[in-house]
C-alpha cells in the first residue's frame, strides 16, 4: 500500500486538477453553445489555460526536469490553484453580473498577481534544476 506522500504529490495533483479544470472547462463551453450565450468566454479561456493547459505543464515540466517535492514546489502548487480558483470564481461572477467589477476587481488583480508568483516559482526551480 501506498503512503499519501508517494500517492499525492505536485506532479500529481497539477495533472489531476489540470485534467478537472480542461473538463470543467469544456462543460462551460457546452453550455455556452447549447444556449447560445457566450458572455462566459472570458471565464472559458482561463479555465481552460490558466486551470487546465498551465496546471498540466506544472506537471509536465516537474515530471521533465525531475523537480523533487520539496516546499518550493508545494508553495508553487498551492499559488497556481487557490489563484486559478480565485480568478476563474471572479471572472465567472463578473461576467455572469453576479457582482459588480468594482469589488471583484480587487480581488482579480490578487489572483492575477498569485498566478505570476506561481510562474516565477516554476522559473525558479527550473533555473535550479540539473538536466
Amino acid at each position: 500500500m501506498k503512503l499519501w506522500g508517494e500517492i499525492m504529490n505536485p506532479i500529481r495533483i497539477n495533472l489531476t486538477l489540470g485534467l478537472a479544470w480542461l473538463l470543467l472547462g469544456m462543460l462551460l463551453g457546452e453550455h455556452m453553445g447549447r444556449s447560445g450565450d457566450h458572455a462566459q468566454m472570458p471565464t472559458h479561456a482561463h479555465i481552460m489555460l490558466l486551470g487546465g493547459v498551465l496546471s498540466i505543464s506544472w506537471a509536465v515540466i516537474y515530471k521533465v526536469f525531475d523537480i523533487p517535492a520539496g516546499l518550493l514546489a508545494w508553495i508553487q502548487t498551492g499559488f497556481h490553484h487557490v489563484s486559478a480558483a480565485v480568478m476563474i470564481t471572479a471572472l465567472y461572477m463578473l461576467y455572469g453580473h453576479l457582482a459588480e467589477e468594482a469589488a471583484l476587481g480587487p480581488v482579480l488583480g490578487i489572483s492575477a498577481i498569485g498566478a505570476v508568483v506561481s510562474v516565477l516559482l516554476v522559473l525558479v526551480q527550473t533555473l535550479r534544476a540539473r538536466l
